[in-house]
């Protein structure tokens, strides 16, 4: 395991950055598990033991732990822009004896990894939270392979006794605007069958053209 520092930006403009607790977001874990289970989603989208997989706004390592256990011939770059995240999923993956993951302490809109250098990226629960959309699906695209998977888990505008405020939440459509809009293609859009205001998107970035 290893950390690796990046660059904050400040952004001046739309809602602004919420600061989590990491021992918060761990406590709400058993919740969560019932409509978004690690062991559920991953395979959805991860199907190569040798996966590099960016964990774009990693919290307490909700998904970056069972990922590496996953990924056994490959890598999870652990990205957030909270250092304390990053020194709480780090510990939790040296507790399961973890080598392949790396902590990177960085905006999601300029990331410190090589171009075409990932094979998917998981935004779970980020996507509405970021003020700046586009840039940061533009630096996401920078950085997965041409065909790269981007699996993103949100929450629609239906009324839940947690979850983020309303009126920053993101309904379906209006991510496949917007993904569209910056050059992704939707394979799949999908709700919870537990809890019906989240729903799960794959999408990818265009292969190369031959």
């Amino acid at each position: 395991m290893s950390n690796a520092n990046g660059s904050e930006h400040q952004h001046t403009h739309g809602h602004q950055h919420r600061t989590f607790d990491p021992s918060h977001l761990q406590s709400m874990e058993a919740r969560r598990r019932a409509f978004m289970d690690p062991e559920h989603v991953l395979p959805k989208f991860l199907s190569r033991s040798d996966m590099t997989l960016l964990d774009v706004g990693c919290g307490a390592g909700f998904f970056t732990v069972p990922a590496a256990k996953r990924l056994v011939d490959g890598k999870v770059y652990a990205l957030d822009r909270q250092q304390d995240m990053i020194d709480v999923t780090l510990r939790r993956a040296g507790e399961e004896k973890l080598e392949n993951v790396q902590g990177i302490t960085s905006s999601a809109t300029e990331m410190p990894l090589s171009t075409d250098s990932v094979d998917a990226a998981l935004m779970s629960m980020v996507f509405h939270d970021i003020p700046l959309q586009t840039e940061m699906l533009s630096e996401t695209a920078r950085v997965l392979v041409p065909g790269g998977l981007l699996y993103m888990i949100e929450w629609d505008k239906i009324p839940t006794d947690f979850g983020p405020p309303m009126d920053i939440r993101i309904s379906p459509n209006q991510l496949r605007e917007t993904l569209e809009a910056n050059g992704f293609i939707i394979e799949d859009i999908t709700h919870s069958d537990v809890e019906p205001a989240v729903y799960f998107v794959m999408a990818r970035t265009p292969h190369s053209v031959e």
